[in-house]
């Protein structure tokens, strides 16, 4: 069969034991340890099942986190300007049945009429004297399908896109200069970009960003980062239009490799964004800015016990998280582990949007009142070299989580609005999950994996965003043929999940196995490997995110020549 031949001869991006995903930032795809729903590649509900609460990793503000992208309300890796390593690379790739490859898996009669490409360019150089050179176009507009007939009342007869003739949810393209030293790194971006984002209305808001540019710098423990975009903002069906300009960056000082072992270390910074907007631009800062300054701290009384937090305040919110572990019986290949985790303050992410403009409605995204989030967990593992085990189990309990308040519904053909505003669920919300693990590994030649967990959740669940799944298991497979071929497979299935407030009647996705494999072909005397990759064979064509698209089975192949 036409596909399989494609599979077999197609060569791999990555040269480790993993599966690659289409993108950075849509590994939804191939996890399965929790709750990952993807609604496009800028819009991924991601909460891994040991994570406590019932929110989304992604809302959630952390210093770890400056460096990414803002998304709407929240942060997001696609699409990424991370400097890759020096290397050329191209990736393609479409979904199963499309209209690009033909292929014979698929009847005729249930190919899409829209061929939903995915596509990655670039290079960056090897230094000279330091310097270097570095560009790349890259988009992914699976899941685009469904929603498409609304989007385009948007933009109209635009292209909106750098490649293709579809309205993928990204495209974009960027280039620039850097200098690498002994200690330091200084780079610069410039480029454009068109990007699609899911508001808390349910509307999928296109902006324009021309240009966007992002410098950063890094010595020792020291970084850096300002970016710049001038955006623009059009709605052809509405006869709408506006702009922003927008300042953001960050300053942070943190403890690195270099001063692990001392038994106090102190850190901190902050993170700014400033906006110009005119007319409509469908988003708002309260005031304009906002400013967030925090502390880090991390004390180490004992070779056993760590303290771990960060805490930041501004005229507006507050927010403290601290963590406190101690592993308190070790022997030989045997660790375990007992810890607590606090999360304290007034909003999710600081740096997130006031308000978002729908009409004459306008939808408040902060509230009053704070939130707190308290888990105690057990770890218990066995390493060896040959084969390991672990265990998890973890009790949390959650009051004032942020939610949704909805006051009315809206139907545009297959999608659905809202307007409402952010509200919080004052009464306590209780979890227990667990989960269990084993690994077996024969030198570099086999490795095999299992993971499997469980969650049950107790509370106002009707007024949760989102049910969590309570159940998933993920199985996972390496071969190393010849120390040259490479194949890589995963087995998941993830129980039932619910969406309680984006419409009128609650959206059961239900539970599903997916398969995904990677072919790859390695070249390590040429720095060539060669890729590729079909995820979700065995899933159901099933809407995982209101207002989002099918996820459908996708394939796409990698070359990468690194210098």
């Amino acid at each position: 069969m036409k596909l399989l031949i494609i599979l077999c001869l197609s060569l791999a991006l990555y040269s480790f034991a993993s599966i690659p995903v289409e993108s950075e930032g849509m590994d939804a795809s191939t996890r399965g340890d929790g709750t990952f729903l993807m609604a496009s590649p800028t819009y991924t509900y991601d909460r891994p099942s040991m994570q406590g609460g019932i929110h989304s990793s992604s809302e959630e503000w952390a210093p770890e986190k400056l460096r990414m992208r803002l998304l709407f309300n929240r942060y997001s890796m696609t699409p990424s300007w991370d400097i890759q390593s020096p290397a050329v690379w191209l990736a393609m790739g479409n979904e199963i049945g499309d209209l690009l490859y033909n292929d014979v898996l698929v009847d005729k009669k249930d190919w899409g009429d829209n061929a939903t490409s995915m596509m990655d360019v670039g290079f960056r150089s090897r230094p000279l004297n330091g310097f270097w050179a570095t560009a790349r176009g890259f988009q992914v507009d699976h899941y685009s399908t469904r929603p498409m007939s609304a989007r385009t009342s948007w933009v109209g007869g635009m292209k909106y896109s750098f490649f293709g003739e579809n309205l993928p949810f990204f495209s974009s393209v960027y280039a620039g200069l850097g200098y690498s030293g002994e200690s330091y790194e200084v780079s610069l971006l410039a480029g454009k970009e068109y990007l699609w984002v899911l508001g808390e209305s349910g509307r999928w808001i296109p902006s324009f960003a021309e240009p966007r540019v992002e410098a950063r710098y890094d010595y020792r423990n020291f970084q850096a980062t300002l970016q710049y975009q001038d955006l623009s903002y059009e709605n052809q069906g509405e006869n709408e239009s506006g702009s922003r300009k927008e300042w953001s960056g960050s300053v942070r000082l943190a403890c690195n490799a270099g001063c692990e072992k001392s038994d106090i270390q102190f850190g901190g910074g902050v993170a700014f964004r400033v906006v110009d907007d005119k007319e409509d631009t469908y988003f708002g800062l309260e005031d304009n800015y906002v400013v967030w300054p925090f502390v880090e701290l991390v004390l180490r009384p004992t070779a056993r016990l760590e303290f771990a937090g960060h805490a930041g305040i501004n005229d507006r919110d507050w927010l403290v998280k601290d963590s406190l572990e101690m592993k308190f019986f070790e022997f030989k290949t045997i660790h375990s582990m007992v810890g607590f985790k606090n999360h304290l303050g007034s909003t999710l992410n600081p740096l997130g949007e006031s308000y978002e403009y729908f009409g004459d409605d306008t939808l408040h995204l902060t509230t009053d009142g704070f939130m707190q989030l308290h888990r105690a967990f057990l770890d218990v593992r066995e390493e060896n070299p040959v084969w390991d085990l672990g265990m998890n189990i973890a009790y949390w309990v959650e009051a004032g989580a942020e939610t949704f308040d909805p006051k009315s519904y809206k139907k545009d053909g297959v999608l659905t609005y809202r307007t409402g505003d952010v509200d919080r669920i004052d009464s306590w919300i209780r979890g227990l999950s667990g989960e269990a693990s084993a690994n077996f590994r024969y030198d570099k030649l086999f490795s095999l994996g299992a993971r499997a967990g469980f969650e049950r959740i107790e509370g106002e669940e009707e007024r949760f965003e989102i049910n969590p799944v309570e159940e998933w298991v993920q199985i996972e497979a390496h071969w190393l043929i010849n120390k040259t071929f490479q194949i890589d497979h995963s087995w998941i299935y993830r129980s039932d999940a619910k969406w309680n407030l984006r419409s009128e009647d609650p959206l059961v996705i239900k539970g599903d196995w997916y398969w995904n494999a990677s072919f790859s072909q390695l070249f390590p005397k040429y720095g060539l490997s060669l890729t590729g990759t079909i995820l979700h064979v065995l899933s159901d064509d099933q809407v995982l995110v209101p207002n989002g698209g099918y996820d459908r089975t996708r394939f796409f192949c990698n070359i990468r020549k690194s210098f």
